[in-house]
């Protein structure tokens, strides 16, 4: 089921809110969007005017055990449409589409936001100390990308990149988007994503 020209703004990020009990089918695999805490998953969309799209895959930490899941929280737990998590809200870069030097104002936007500690591609339900915790990136990802995939059927190049947590999210994803869009031109890009923990950050 293919739409090449989307219902959704070109002038600004249209938010996407699919359900965790919507149960998104893709590829054979039952998806169940949500954040680790059970806070609804949404993410972003913009028509662009050319034939090529950016997926873009937001940054916010990572988490792996009671201290950084739950004691101090080392990552982002939610995605806040109407706030910072949204990327009209934002003023620099690709998210500025009035700046004349922004090279990707005119293409279609993919905004992969983020709220589950596992680099977007976690698929595994947790407790920590008692504190249920849903690593769902993988399923938060691979929603947006069924989105893409119906929406923009044969892009001519496609820019698949991330920041901090968001560059692990580009790598990952990246080749799953290489086989979806195998014609177009490919490029990579995964912006600091070498975070190193130390055990004094961790304790104090």
């Amino acid at each position: 089921n293919s739409i090449i020209s989307p219902n959704v703004d070109d002038t600004q990020f249209t938010t996407l809110s699919p359900g965790e009990n919507d149960g998104v089918v893709y590829e054979g695999n039952e998806l169940h969007p949500i954040c680790s805490f059970g806070t609804p998953y949404h993410y972003f969309v913009k028509k662009g005017t050319v034939n090529k799209v950016v997926m873009y895959y937001q940054g916010g930490g990572a988490c792996w055990d009671t201290n950084t899941c739950v004691t101090i929280g080392t990552f982002d737990k939610d995605v806040n449409p109407a706030g910072s998590d949204n990327p009209n809200n934002t003023t620099t870069g690709f998210g500025d589409l009035t700046n004349p030097n922004n090279p990707f104002k005119d293409w279609n936007i993919v905004f992969v936001s983020y709220c589950t500690g596992d680099i977007h591609f976690g698929d595994a339900n947790r407790s920590y100390n008692g504190n249920p915790t849903r690593h769902r990136g993988w399923h938060n990802a691979r929603t947006a990308e069924k989105w893409a995939r119906e929406h923009f059927v044969a892009p001519d190049e496609v820019f698949v990149t991330g920041s901090s947590a968001g560059a692990y999210g580009a790598f990952f994803n990246a080749p799953l988007h290489l086989e979806v869009w195998p014609q177009a031109q490919f490029s990579v890009l995964g912006d600091a994503g070498n975070g190193i923990i130390t055990s004094d950050f961790l304790n104090n």
